[in-house]
């Protein structure tokens, strides 16, 4: 009888070990609310923006946090990427939504992209697009490309602007399907072999760009639609993981077989792991970490502010 509960105490132990949660690495800074984040090789650092306060900061694999730059220009900084060519962080910013700094000048009218010397920590690039098209504006994620171009999704306009390697902006292509009853496209991936995706957040769609010809824009044919679809990144085996919120709290993992005219749903984190808002992505050598961005805080008056976040490994299992 001893044995038999010494076999039993040992079975649930690995129970729940298999459901326990993925490792995090905790940081604290009260209100910060980050949206976006990019790991740098070179600093061996994640890089974190701020959809509150447009603050943009660091955190090492112990969990402290620096900041790295502020202005009081900012309000609020979301999607970030790192450029390890030009030595850049390059952020979205703009004041859409969250920031409490808003100001009826730049409310939904402001949308910049900047890029922060990551050797000093200085921005050394500042660049308007709020005049490329007439409408409200949200800044929210940017993909780079092997030749210096940037494109960069606005969610309150079904816009996608480009910003080549001379550091002048200019639409790249507009669509209806870019439109969303809240928001519209946020996260967005460059591919080499000559294009772009993007998924809409409203919709659920994921949307393929041909960048020999931008107008030239088809839906992605899968079976299901993700909402709250949020941030894209490629992982090691060339698949396309995507972060999904809006109740949601999950990252999926999609492959293709046909050059992304359609996909299936390859991979999913389980509900164990308990991700909180996932928004954005990025690569830490073979490890994928998801940013808990906890941005549902701030459209809920019973939550108390939050004072730490968190970036949590994800664990990705087959779907059957």
């Amino acid at each position: 009888m001893k044995n038999r509960y010494i076999y039993f105490a040992f079975f649930l132990c690995l129970a729940a070990s298999a459901q326990a949660q993925t490792k995090r690495i905790d940081f604290k800074s009260p209100l910060l609310y980050p949206e976006g984040v990019a790991y740098s090789d070179a600093q061996k650092s994640f890089y974190l923006s701020s959809a509150t306060m447009g603050t943009i900061g660091r955190v090492d694999a112990q969990g402290n946090y620096t900041k790295v730059y502020e202005d009081a220009g900012l309000k609020s900084s979301f999607g970030m990427k790192v450029d390890a060519r030009r030595n850049r962080l390059w952020v979205c910013t703009g004041d859409p939504n969250y920031s409490y700094y808003a100001d009826s000048a730049t409310y939904k009218k402001m949308i910049r992209l900047i890029g922060i010397d990551l050797a000093t920590g200085r921005k050394v690039e500042d660049i308007d697009l709020s005049n490329l098209y007439a409408g409200k504006h949200f800044a929210n994620d940017l993909a780079l490309d092997d030749a210096g171009n940037i494109y960069i999704t606005d969610s309150y306009s079904p816009v996608i602007y480009k910003v080549d390697a001379q550091m002048k902006a200019s639409i790249l292509t507009t669509s209806e399907w870019f439109r969303g009853e809240d928001l519209g496209l946020n996260g967005i991936v460059w591919s080499p072999k000559g294009f772009l995706i993007v998924d809409n957040n409203s919709t659920g769609a994921l949307l393929k760009i041909d960048l020999r010809d931008p107008q030239r824009i088809t839906r992605i044919r899968i079976n299901t639609f993700f909402s709250g679809a949020d941030g894209l990144l490629w992982n090691a085996a060339g698949n396309l993981v995507l972060a999904q919120n809006k109740g949601t709290h999950r990252i999926v993992e999609l492959k293709s077989g046909d050059g992304w005219q359609s996909a299936e749903l390859l991979s999913s984190t389980s509900a164990n792991d308990r991700f909180i808002q996932p928004s954005t992505l990025a690569l830490q050598g073979d490890q994928l970490f998801a940013l808990n961005s906890k941005l549902n805080e701030l459209t809920d008056p019973t939550a108390p502010p939050s004072k730490e976040f968190s970036l949590q490994l994800v664990r990705l299992i087959p779907v059957r």
